[in-house]
Parts: C-alpha cells; sequence; structure tokens
C-alpha cells in the first residue's frame, strides 16, 4: 500500500508527494507497522533501489535481504521518539537517516519520515583527515604530508653539476617512472625530491615522505599499507588506511630506503610492479596510482651484494638514478647558499647582521662535511648566538676558523687522530686498558703496543720543540 492509497481523497498528500520529489536528499514514509509507503526519486537514485521493490514491503524484511543493514524507522517506532543512525545501503554507500513519527490525534504513531542524506564522501574525508591526525601525532615527525602545495620548491645552485641535474629532474618530473635519489646526507636529496614532485602533473596531489629508518619493522609495514580490524592485537576496530592508499594519485618518497626491512621490500616490489596495494588482513587488493621516488645515502648495490637489499626491487626503484654530489665537489653553490639563508634568518629573527668579505671567504672555501644541513645550521648559529653586528672571521665556529689558517692534515692522520679519539673514550669509560681492548675487541698487547707510539710521537715533537 502506498502513501496514496492510504488517503486516497486527499488533495494535500498529492501536493505534498509531488513537492517531495523534488527534494534533493532521500525521503523514506513507512506506517505504523513498518510497511514501506513512499519513497521519492532522491532516494531512488541515492540507493539505487526502485520504488516498485521498497514500497508495500515490511523494513525488518529489507534488513535480513541486505537491502540496508538496520532500520531508523524500526527503531523510531520502538523508542517513539526522532533517531538518527548511521547506515549502509546494499552494503556500498554510507547514509545518515534521521526517523521522525509522526503522531495523530490520539498520540499514536500513525507514520515515521525518514530523511536519508548521502555521507560517502564526508565519511572519506573524515577518515582522510584522522589518517593525518594520526600520522602528525607519531613522534618524531617520521611522515611529511604535502597536499596540493601550490608553491614551487627552491633549489638554489651556481655549480654545472647541478645545473645539469635539475636538467636531468626537467626531462623526467613529467614522467611517473621511479626514480633513485643518491647522495650523502644533507646534501639536498629531499629538495630534489620536492622539485620533481612540483613540475610533475601531480603538483596538486598529495606528496607523502616517509624516512624508513626511523620507524620500527613492526610499525613501518602496518603504517605504509594499512590493516583490517582484529588483524593483529592492538589493531583499531574499523582498521586503518595505509599510506600508500592516502597518497593514491600522489607521489611517495621513501627516504633512506637502504633501511627497510626485507620482510618489508618484498611487499613494497609488489605494489610497485603491479600498482596494487593490500592491506594487512585484507584478501583484497586495491588499484593505486603512485609516483614512487626513492631516497639514500648508501651504496645500495654493495647491499644487494652482502644480501640486505633485493636484487629485484633495486633494478625496480633504479629506474632513473640522479646522484647529488657532496657540497665540498661543487663549492660554486656555497656562496648563493650563504647569500639566502643568512637573509632568510635575518628575515625570521629580525636580526640585522652583516658578513664580512674575510668571513663569506671562510665559509666558501670551507669543505662542509656535513653538506647543505650543515651549512644552514652554521649561518643560524651565527646570527642568533653573535651579539655584534658586524660578523668577523673569529665569531666563525673554531673548526671552521682555523680550517682557513692550518694546513691541510693527511688521511693517514686523520685516521690516526680519530682511532686516539675512539680509543681514549674506550679507555676513560672502562678506567682500564685491559677492559678497554675487551670492548674493542683488539688484543690487549696491540692497544699497548698503539699507545705507546703515540706516545713516542709525542715525546720527539717536545723534545725537537725544545732544541
Amino acid at each position: 500500500m502506498s502513501l496514496l492509497d492510504r488517503y486516497p481523497d486527499s488533495v494535500v498528500v498529492e501536493r505534498l508527494l509531488t513537492v517531495l520529489e523534488f527534494v534533493p536528499d532521500g525521503v523514506y514514509i513507512v506506517n505504523s507497522e513498518g510497511i514501506t509507503l513512499y519513497v521519492n526519486a532522491a532516494y531512488e537514485k541515492l540507493s539505487g533501489f526502485g520504488r516498485r521493490d521498497l514500497v508495500g514491503r515490511y523494513m525488518g524484511d529489507l534488513v535480513k535481504e541486505g537491502y540496508i543493514n538496520r532500520s531508523a524507522s524500526l527503531l523510531v517506532l520502538e523508542k517513539k521518539e526522532t533517531i538518527s543512525i548511521m547506515q549502509k545501503l546494499g552494503n556500498k554507500k554510507d547514509v545518515m537517516v534521521t526517523g521522525r513519527p509522526v503522531f495523530d490525534k490520539d498520540g499514536k504513531i500513525e507514520m515515521v519520515v525518514a530523511s536519508v542524506r548521502d555521507i560517502t564522501h564526508l565519511n572519506q574525508l573524515k577518515n582522510d583527515l584522522e589518517r593525518v591526525e594520526n600520522i602528525s601525532e607519531l613522534n618524531n615527525h617520521r611522515f611529511t604530508f604535502d597536499f596540493a602545495n601550490e608553491q614551487k620548491s627552491q633549489f638554489l645552485f651556481n655549480s654545472p653539476q647541478m645545473k645539469a641535474i635539475v636538467q636531468k629532474v626537467e626531462q623526467v618530473a613529467p614522467f611517473p617512472t621511479s626514480i633513485l635519489i643518491t647522495g650523502p646526507s644533507g646534501s639536498g636529496k629531499e629538495e630534489i625530491a620536492n622539485l620533481i614532485h612540483h613540475l610533475s602533473n601531480r603538483h596538486k596531489r598529495a606528496f607523502i615522505k616517509v624516512n624508513c629508518a626511523a620507524i620500527p619493522e613492526s610499525l613501518l609495514e602496518s603504517e605504509l599499507f594499512g590493516y583490517e580490524g582484529g588483524a593483529f592485537t592492538g589493531s583499531k576496530k574499523g582498521g586503518k588506511m595505509g599510506l600508500l592508499e592516502l597518497a593514491d594519485g600522489g607521489t611517495f618518497l621513501l627516504d633512506e630506503i637502504g633501511e627497510m626491512p626485507l620482510s618489508i621490500q618484498v611487499k613494497l616490489l609488489r605494489v610497485i610492479q603491479d600498482k596494487t596495494v593490500q592491506r594487512i588482513g585484507s584478501t583484497k587488493s586495491k588499484k593505486i596510482d603512485i609516483r614512487f621516488i626513492f631516497a639514500t645515502n648508501q651504496n645500495l648495490e654493495d647491499k644487494v651484494e652482502i644480501g640486505e637489499f633485493r636484487e629485484d626491487l633495486f633494478y625496480r626503484l633504479a629506474v632513473v638514478n640522479i646522484d647529488i654530489p657532496p657540497l665540498r665537489e661543487r663549492l660554486e653553490d656555497t656562496d648563493i647558499l650563504i647569500d639566502h639563508f643568512f637573509y632568510h634568518f635575518k628575515e625570521q629573527y629580525r636580526i640585522e647582521k652583516e658578513l664580512l668579505p674575510d668571513t663569506k671567504q671562510i665559509l666558501q672555501n670551507y669543505h662542509w662535511p656535513g653538506n647543505i644541513r650543515e651549512l644552514r645550521n652554521i649561518i643560524e648559529s651565527i646570527i642568533v648566538s653573535i651579539p655584534e653586528m658586524i660578523i668577523k672571521p673569529e665569531h666563525l665556529p673554531r673548526h671552521i676558523f682555523h680550517s682557513a689558517y692550518k694546513p691541510s692534515i693527511s688521511l693517514k692522520n686523520q685516521i690516526e687522530n680519530y682511532e686516539k679519539m675512539i680509543i681514549n673514550a674506550a679507555i676513560e669509560r672502562n678506567n682500564s686498558i685491559r677492559k678497554a681492548a675487551k670492548e674493542l675487541d683488539i688484543h690487549h698487547t696491540t692497544l699497548l703496543k698503539k699507545l705507546q707510539r703515540w706516545k713516542n710521537k709525542e715525546n720527539n715533537v717536545v723534545s725537537k720543540a725544545k732544541c
């Protein structure tokens, strides 16, 4: 029985139903026994069910047959009050249903009118938001998200080496191929990855960066691939979306890829090959479209040789290789970087400073073992820690200042000095030469001979100085 069958002589009801056909939200009306009287066109479109399949049907039967997972109307009839619930239509679409009772003059429920609104997209946005919030709560900023960033990555250089690298980036950025960026720590690998993303057609989509070395193996797999509810002890009831799913359509940077455990390398290889991701505890795979960028300061071929990195994965991720030289091999870049960071930190901290030409010359000639990261930190330090407005050479850190005036030390002497430092520290910790030798895994007599040789060398230096 439809609503018009129930009220055949009511012109008002007929006009009301005509109006309801134009309401954008779904409208569902049942009688006091839970039998469907009416659904509007919006509900048909929303649910994919025709009114012929619904009108005259008992709501409880529709639940059993999988049309809906539960009925707001039956709850209203039971509780005799307005009720709002989350409902799933045909196990596919999420909707918000609000059922309101309509009472007759005797105070009995005559019918229930329910409004139905599609919230599938809202739920997806909510899940994504919760995902990002969960990530931001993890310590050490292990993940970085860059959603729809319009700003182009700023990469400063003067050297011919970096000019060639940027030209290569401009060539490969438009293509979805995997890229391996190699180079020492602090040399600018992440900045090159930023440039690739922002020069690609994915620059308005998510750019997710993961440091493989910063996350325990037990967490890394679940964060990358996600999991279904109940997949393991401690998992969330509703499961969790993985970072790979969240990056769909965008770019994914796996930094320090050489530190990725072998067990996860196998799964990553499958993602790259099949373009699909499968959550932990799930039997279903989801298609994804991701541009992968990998970065490392290690020699992956060496790791392949010793069995710490899969050979098949290495060839998959190294389709295009970009190798960034250390800053000491491209000192032409130090001039523009010094100026950039100096101006940047003056503006940030609202401090007026000036570098003497001699001071800048020392900075330009320094070999920068920590690369761009060290240079940036040194510039920030002298901006905030030197009270004088004019920064002179003697204001620089001691090791940088001395590098301009002391002759270069041979590699042999540098290694010997480092060895001395390690051995002296071990002796101080153990307060015993024998225990120190044991900790360093060298023979006691070997350690004694080293100490004696160094002592004799120092005595010779002192004797020559006295003469």
